[in-house]
């Protein structure tokens, strides 16, 4: 998906701007999974049907804590409003995340830290479509599974990668709007004091839908999703 191209070299420059800086940044930190975010994505587009549709509205809030060395709390909701050129009218999207990751240390020490990581999460979404053939208004609970790695890879500077799955039919069988979702998250971290950081985050993957009322193919429709987002992070410890 070209869309998704553009993304890809857009991170990448941004990555190279938040790494050039990190000459500046603060001295380098333990991988912090306790703190809380706020994130606004300066590209955000879906893709249905080959028809690509931008937003000009999404963001995510978020947060984690580590309760132990292993485990830690996390959440996070995130929100996107589309505009439908080729269908008339939007479509708005909403996905919110409770879980609980299990963190693997592969290797521990101040210069190069790198942590495997996986988790099971509770998940809410609420789709809200309308277009010159109608629309629908449907939420539902599921569940997620997470799996990553983050490193530190500089003094001030990490990086994470995950893998997330999410299915919200399994606790409805007769869902008729069922839905289930993967994506790719490619996040990048800037600390500039011991609290506070710039963080750089890439989402892409797919939503499926088994309904979406109000297009022309309703049935079985495939939601191309691509984000990237700048935030800032205040770390608790």
């Amino acid at each position: 998906m070209h869309n998704g191209v553009m993304k890809i070299q857009n991170f990448v420059i941004a990555l190279a701007v938040l790494s050039a800086s990190a000459v500046m940044a603060a001295d380098r930190q333990p991988l912090s999974y306790t703190f809380v975010e706020g994130e606004y994505a300066i590209d955000s587009a879906i893709e249905i049907y080959g028809n690509s549709s931008d937003s000009d509205n999404a963001w995510a809030i978020g947060g984690s804590w580590q309760i132990s060395r292993r485990f830690v709390l996390w959440g996070r909701y995130n929100s996107a409003s589309y505009d439908l050129p080729n269908f008339g009218e939007h479509f708005n999207l909403g996905l919110g995340t409770l879980g609980l990751l299990f963190r693997v240390p592969i290797r521990e020490g101040e210069s190069s830290p790198l942590d495997f990581i996986v988790g099971g999460s509770l998940e809410y979404q609420e789709t809200d479509i309308l277009t010159q053939l109608g629309g629908d208004t449907f939420s539902d609970p599921g569940v997620g599974l997470r799996l990553g790695v983050k490193a530190g890879i500089a003094r001030h500077f990490d990086v994470a990668a995950y893998l997330h799955y999410y299915d919200y039919g399994v606790f409805d069988e007769g869902f008729r709007n069922y839905l289930d979702g993967l994506f790719f998250e490619l996040g990048a971290e800037l600390a500039l004091t011991r609290r506070f950081s710039l963080t750089l985050t890439y989402l892409t993957g797919e939503l499926d839908y088994n309904q979406l009322p109000g297009l022309e193919r309703p049935e079985e429709v495939e939601v191309d999703r691509d984000e990237l987002r700048l935030g800032v992070r205040f770390n608790f410890r």
